[in-house]
């Protein structure tokens, strides 16, 4: 970087002085002969004392001052003076300050050296002006980055060698040329800095082939914006490696998980044998923490390896790592003759490792046993009302009365508690009628108020701030040629049943914000839990409207009054609670039954299902027995009629269908049991212990599926509601093998 320029480059040197004792005749032939217009008065030492300039001897001469008379009066010594070394800006300063023209310039000791004027000043500052310049272009010319710049009229100043390279243009056919013609991709950025004086940037820009990130400066002068300038840096190779790296990355991403997912110990090292990646497995063998072992030599930890194990050709031995016998294999990596590490393997699992994998595969057996099982219970069903499990009479009849109501057209009322199955109700009736459309279902108290209405019947473009461009169909619209499930209409809104009423007589209705009627074909099922004349005397529900949805009523009962239901819906949700949890729970004892089959069930069959899934989450295996149920149910008061007999007894019958005969298997086959008397009936010679009873009942239960399947295990395991392994895991347990005959 340039200094400033100093007094010492631009005084007049070798100026005229004189001492105090001489004449003005002196002072005259002095000016005369040097043509200068002023003369240094110095002592003996030429240390300044002051200065004599034209002007004074001017006004000598008009006073009749003699000619050989000394010049002591005419001295000036309060005299302006400059040192040799100051900047040329601080001189300009002080002859500013002091409103004169000349400045005697002096060194250190204050003898004179010479004389610095006005010219002197402007001639420093232009040639350091132009010096300034030359650097600037210079400086310019050899930046890597490109720079295109432009005057208040937006055409171009400044266009670089790095600018040529990035738009493959000559400097000379831009230069003057209006920055919008020239380049157009700049120009909208350009013109903004100039217009605000804001800078822009760094921003990403597409130049032609290249990738660059500029910033936009403007220039000012006198608080106004006299130009603007683009900076560009070419990062089209940078964002080249970007993604090079970010590959890179994915992979080393991937090898990781790679390593993670393997069953075997994997470590990798780098050229000099230390661990750089381990997987967890490898650390479960050596019995070490991640942090102890990366950045340790592989041989240090297993000091039979480095002896054992040479050369760079892939390897395999038996070693004892930590007191465990395991197979040891290397593997080197080069890439173009350089070593890039190597791969280490320890295979160490044995019956224990394989076990774990035994059991996800049964997991996931399992798992495709269910969808088997529902594809098979949706392909063979007769109808989709066969879904709604129930022996109860009442239950029976109504879906009787819904089957006959889904060939028609009427709207449906569903009435009940929640949980008790107005859903699977209203799905049923919308398979079997036959409809084109979809099933589009509405929790009317789910949905805000003020929502209400752009959900049932949609909204038109614009409709009001934030709505979706061209708009969006309500419920009614999805539904057309299909059903719609208003469920807890109980909850809509007076306002909404008005225009709900609307659409039963006409079936037509506008978008919020519409004005063009749309017509729909739509079946109505509505649903609720709440006591709809009650609130048509409270005023909280339209009586022309009930008296529309109120075509078909399908009043469905509550659990309480249909518990001859409870072992049928328990049989079908352990099955499929084994199958979302992995479990292969196999029944509920008797006495867990007659507690749930007692309670009065305020949430009905969902209340059912989830104290089932409670209890299978307290680690139980087997049964459930009455201890893995709440305390309010295992506290309620036995008052509640039990119908455990009447299941029995209908599964008997089912039992004689098949082809045997067992008044303990019927029983079985609901999943429960009296284990003590199943005790002492088949093992009397037992101790008679809790336990040994339990797996008694569930040897004879094992038994009397395999029977039922005629000896086909797969079956059986249906007809458990077990996966297939599961079966054979109880089947090794009570070794029921040997013991299996039929004719």
């Amino acid at each position: 970087m340039l200094q400033g320029p100093a007094v010492r480059d631009y005084f007049t040197p070798n100026v005229v002085s004189l001492r105090p004792h001489q004449s003005l005749s002196d002072v005259i032939s002095a000016f005369l002969a040097n043509q200068v217009d002023v003369v240094s008065v110095v002592d003996e030492s030429d240390r300044l004392i002051g200065i004599v300039s034209k002007y004074a001897v001017y006004r000598s001469l008009l006073q009749n001052m003699k000619l050989d008379e000394p010049i002591y009066n005419l001295i000036r010594p309060d005299v302006v003076t400059l040192h040799v070394d100051d900047p040329l800006e601080r001189a300009k300063d002080v002859l500013i300050d002091h409103q004169v023209g000349h400045g005697i310039v002096v060194d250190e000791n204050s003898r004179v050296l010479g004389v610095m004027g006005k010219s002197h000043m402007i001639q420093g500052f232009l040639k350091n002006r132009e010096q300034w310049l030359q650097q600037l272009i210079g400086l310019t010319e050899n930046l890597q980055d490109a720079v295109v710049a432009v005057d208040d009229a937006e055409n171009v100043t400044t266009f670089n060698r790095a600018a040529e390279r990035m738009f493959k243009v000559r400097q000379e056919t831009v230069l003057g040329q209006s920055i919008a013609i020239q380049f157009p991709g700049l120009s909208q950025r350009l013109h903004h800095t100039l217009s605000t004086g804001q800078r822009l940037g760094p921003d990403r820009i597409e130049i032609g082939h290249c990738i660059a990130m500029g910033s936009f400066i403007p220039f000012s002068h006198s608080s106004a914006a006299s130009g603007a300038m683009a900076v560009l840096r070419d990062i089209t190779a940078i964002e080249s490696i970007a993604r090079e790296l970010e590959t890179t990355k994915n992979l080393e991403q991937m090898l990781q998980h790679a390593i993670a997912l393997s069953y075997d110990g994997i470590l990798v090292l780098d050229p000099n044998g230390c661990v750089t990646l381990v997987n967890d497995a490898a650390l479960d063998v050596l019995g070490m923490q991640r942090q102890v072992l990366v950045g340790r030599r592989w041989a240090d930890i297993v000091s039979e390896f480095a002896s054992k194990i040479p050369g760079s050709n892939p390897s395999a031995h038996i070693l004892t790592v930590y007191d465990r016998p395991c197979l040891v294999t290397q593997e080197r990596m080069m890439r173009n003759g350089l070593p890039l590490g190597s791969i280490v393997k320890v295979i160490f699992h044995q019956l224990d490792e394989w076990r774990d994998v035994f059991h996800h595969l049964e997991r996931l057996e399992s798992d495709l046993s269910f969808y088997r099982g529902e594809l098979h219970r949706t392909q063979s069903s007769d109808s989709a009302f066969d879904r709604i499990i129930s022996v109860s009479n009442r239950i029976d009849t109504l879906k009787q009365q819904a089957a006959l109501a889904a060939t028609g057209t009427s709207t449906v009322l569903i009435t009940g508690e929640s949980g008790t199955g107005k859903e699977l109700f209203a799905e049923a009736i919308h398979e079997e009628s036959g409809r084109k459309g979809k099933l589009i279902k509405v929790n009317c108290a789910a949905i805000p108020e003020e929502l209400l209405e752009s959900e049932f019947f949609g909204y038109a473009d614009g409709a009001y701030t934030g709505a979706r461009r061209g708009g969006k169909p309500g419920k009614f619209e999805l539904a057309d040629k299909g059903t719609i499930f208003l469920d807890e209409i109980g909850d809509m809104p007076l306002s909404l049943q008005a225009k709900l009423l609307r659409i039963l007589q006409e079936q037509s209705f506008e978008r919020l914000g519409g004005t063009s009627t749309i017509r729909v074909d739509v079946r109505i099922i509505a649903a609720t839990h709440r006591e709809l004349p009650k609130m048509i005397v409270s005023g909280e529900f339209r009586e022309d409207l009930y008296y529309r949805i109120n075509v078909v009523h399908l009043a469905i009962p509550p659990l309480r009054e249909r518990t001859e239901d409870i072992p049928q819906l328990c049989e079908h949700l352990l099955k499929k609670l084994n199958q979302k949890l992995h479990k292969s729970v196999m029944g509920i004892t008797s006495g867990a039954m007659t507690v749930l089959q007692r309670h009065v069930w305020p949430g009905n069959v969902r209340q059912l299902e989830n104290v089932l899934e409670r209890a299978m989450n307290l680690g139980i295996d087997d049964w459930i027995e009455q201890r893995h149920l709440p305390a309010e149910l295992r506290d309620a008061p036995m008052d509640a009629p039990c119908h455990h007999a009447l299941s029995r007894q209908n599964l008997s019958t089912q039992s004689e269908r098949s082809g045997f005969d067992t008044s303990e298997r019927a029983e079985s086959n609901l999943g429960i049991f009296e284990p003590s008397q199943r005790t002492s009936n088949r093992s009397s010679g037992e101790n008679g212990s809790y336990k040994a009873s339990l797996e008694s009942v569930e040897k004879q239960y094992l038994l009397d599926a395999l029977h039922r399947a005629g000896g086909n295990r797969t079956k059986a395991a249906e007809l458990l509601g077990i996966s297939r392994s599961a079966l054979y895991q109880k089947l090794r347990k009570h070794r029921v093998r040997q013991e299996i005959s039929f004719d």
